[in-house]
């Protein structure tokens, strides 16, 4: 049917084995990027927040830091490039890549993001002495929309090599229309950290908030709540323990199950 539209895909001949791209959203020290190293492995975390240490003891998971130690020379994001380039190359020859992908986390890639954008276009940014050091800070729109679509661009490469996971710091969302210069009025609910880079999460089929419970467990939101906007499109429970591998078979589980009745 429709066979005049080239590379048309009918939704329910779909395979339910497929990539998956999911943010995890929290706020810091609970748990984000240790629950993103739960995924399908081997897991290959890019970790911008310089902790690799927070994942030691964690098998079957390799880290490497992309962080800018010299700010008058930033190569985070062109070595995140060449590493990306690899996989690339290694999975067109048949060679063995990670089945996941971390990029942990959204707000200190931003900046990294920001560092690279600043260094190749000078008017982006502006300067500002403090005593006897110069700071250079990003500047206007621009940035902000390169910086988005720079974010966008290496989601989308990653997501082509296997799942996609990307963690993000959260932050009360700021109403944007009843704040005024002088005073902040919020929604009263979550959003991630920055805010304008909530438009991204459009990207995510999956989008699971992690937090902390009162008797001190770890709860994954996977559904809206008045708090915040999760989604998912598996089948899954409003609330989940926080392991991604559990979590899929759940989903295959109930998946399965719903076969006969389908059929019927």
């Amino acid at each position: 049917m429709f066979e005049f539209i080239s590379g048309l895909s009918e939704a329910a001949a779909m395979p339910t084995e497929k990539k998956l791209k999911i943010a995890i959203v929290g706020e810091p020290k609970t748990g984000k990027s240790w629950f993103a190293s739960t995924a399908p492995g081997p897991v290959y975390i890019a970790d911008f927040d310089d902790r690799a240490e927070s994942l030691r003891g964690k098998k079957d998971v390799f880290v490497k830091t992309y962080v800018d130690r010299n700010l008058d020379s930033p190569n985070a994001i062109q070595n995140l490039e060449v590493d990306l380039a690899a996989f690339k190359y290694a999975k067109s020859k048949g060679e063995p890549i990670p089945s996941s992908y971390v990029l942990d986390s959204a707000t200190y890639m931003r900046k990294m993001c920001e560092n690279q954008l600043m260094y190749s276009e000078k008017s982006l940014s502006r300067v500002i002495r403090v005593g006897s050091k110069t700071i250079k800070i990003a500047s206007g729109w621009d940035v902000i929309n390169a910086n988005r679509s720079y974010m966008e661009y290496f989601i989308g490469e990653f997501s082509q090599l296997g799942h996609l996971i990307m963690v993000f710091h959260e932050q009360a969302e700021k109403d944007n229309i009843k704040s005024t210069k002088d005073t902040k009025a919020y929604t009263g609910r979550y959003t991630i950290q920055p805010q304008y880079l909530s438009s991204i999460l459009s990207i995510f089929n999956e989008i699971w908030r992690i937090k902390i419970l009162y008797d001190g467990s770890y709860s994954v939101e996977v559904k809206p709540s008045n708090e915040f906007l999760a989604s998912t499109t598996l089948k899954l429970d409003a609330n989940e323990k926080p392991s991604i591998i559990d979590m899929l078979k759940k989903h295959e589980s109930r998946s399965m199950a719903a076969v006969p009745a389908l059929t019927k």
